[in-house]
């Protein structure tokens, strides 16, 4: 794996959402799995799984799940938002929707949850790894994001790659080398003084 300042990764890190359709090696997509496992796990329980779909016919039928979840949203509707910002964004997540089975790679990110409901705790013990999953893409030069629009129909998708009713589908990641239209950098955010407080609710950071 090539040398990648993690600091570079953390800021230069950004949502891909378009692809291009070169194969990933199936060597860089253990490292980046690999990354995800050396993350936190409450008790050391380690209750996640991670299925890597490359296959093109089930890529196909899980794209098209997810494609028929967004319409239902009004996935494209939102494109029409009249603040720009999240217009572009709801603009390239339409994108991603429409062209999810040409994405090399889509990593389903699990855990087990046994008997109870999901719950906030079981996201913690599954989210810290889908965030070094990410950044180990991006120290390979592979483009990443977060989506859990799949959820509208989990039971369909279960359903169609036999994952076991008490394993929760945390997040569908797709992966791969980023398209024309993507692009690595720096992203928009808040400055630290205006999220974080010193002490008390409401004391400034700085």
């Amino acid at each position: 794996m090539p040398s990648f300042d993690l600091f570079e990764a953390i800021h230069t890190q950004r949502a891909v959402r378009d692809f291009r359709p070169d194969p990933v090696p199936d060597e860089m997509v253990r490292e980046v799995l690999d990354a995800a496992i050396r993350a936190p796990s409450g008790g050391n329980v380690q209750g996640w799984s991670f299925l890597v779909l490359k296959d093109p016919e089930v890529r196909g039928k899980v794209a098209a799940i997810y494609k028929r979840a967004w319409d239902e949203g009004g996935g494209a509707r939102l494109s029409n938002d009249p603040d720009r910002s999240r217009a572009r964004v709801y603009s390239t997540a339409t994108y991603l929707a429409e062209h999810m089975a040409e994405v090399p790679v889509l990593v389903l990110a699990c855990v087990r949850r046994g008997r109870s409901a999901p719950s906030f705790g079981l996201g913690s013990s599954i989210y810290p790894a889908v965030q070094n999953l990410m950044l180990a893409a991006r120290g390979l030069g592979l483009g990443t994001v977060i989506t859990t629009v799949h959820k509208v129909h989990d039971g369909e998708v279960k359903e169609l790659l036999g994952i076991p009713e008490d394993v929760e589908t945390a997040a569908l990641i797709p992966l791969g080398y980023p398209g024309d239209n993507a692009r690595f950098g720096g992203n928009r955010r808040k400055p630290v003084e205006e999220v974080a407080y010193r002490d008390h609710w409401g004391e400034r950071w700085a």
